[in-house]
C-alpha cells in the first residue's frame, strides 16, 4: 500500500468546490510523482472521508474551504492548528451536514488517523449547481498543485516520517 495519500475532495458539479479535483488532475499529469503516493479523487464522503485515511503515513488533503480570504487564495494547515472550519455544533455526531472537521474528529476518536495530515484549502467564489471553475479559483490550480509536487519531493526517499 502506498505511503501517502493526496486526496481531493469536493464536488466537480457546485462550481468552485471541485478544486481539489482540478488540482489532483493537474498533479495526475505531472511527469513524475514519487513512488509511494497514490492520488484519490474522494468526491463528498462525509465521515467517511475518515476511513480513506486509515493506513496512510501521511495524507495531503486539497479541498474548497471558506475562510474569509479573497476567492482563489489559499492556505497550507495542518488540522489541528485552528484553522479547519467545523460545521453547526448542533448537528456533530451526526452523519447530517458533516464536515471534514468533523470526519477527523472521527478518525481521531476511531484511532485510525495518519500521524501526518496536511491541508491545502482554496478560497472558493461560487459554489453554485454549475460544472467549472470561477476564474479566480482556476488561476489558484497550478500554485497549489506545484506546492504539493514541492513536498512530496522534499519527503525523505523511503516515504517515511523521518
Amino acid at each position: 500500500m502506498p505511503k501517502t495519500l493526496v486526496l481531493a475532495l469536493g464536488n466537480v458539479l457546485r462550481g468552485d468546490d471541485g478544486v481539489g479535483t482540478a488540482v489532483l488532475q493537474s498533479l495526475q499529469a505531472a511527469p513524475a510523482i514519487p513512488a509511494g503516493v497514490e492520488l484519490l479523487d474522494g468526491g463528498t464522503p462525509g465521515l467517511e472521508t475518515a476511513l480513506l485515511l486509515e493506513g496512510y503515513n501521511r495524507v495531503i488533503i486539497i479541498d474548497a474551504a471558506e475562510m474569509g480570504l479573497v476567492p482563489g487564495e489559499w492556505r497550507r494547515f495542518l488540522p489541528g492548528d485552528g484553522r479547519l472550519p467545523a460545521r453547526d455544533a448542533h448537528l456533530r455526531g451526526t452523519m447530517h451536514y458533516a464536515g471534514l472537521a468533523e470526519a477527523l474528529a472521527l478518525g481521531e476518536a476511531l484511532g485510525i488517523l495518519p500521524p501526518h495530515i496536511v491541508v491545502y484549502g482554496i478560497q472558493p467564489q461560487a459554489l453554485d449547481w454549475q460544472e467549472g471553475l470561477s476564474g479566480r479559483v482556476q488561476t489558484a490550480v497550478p500554485p497549489v498543485a506545484a506546492a504539493i509536487l514541492q513536498e512530496l519531493h522534499s519527503l525523505p526517499p523511503d516515504n517515511s516520517l523521518a
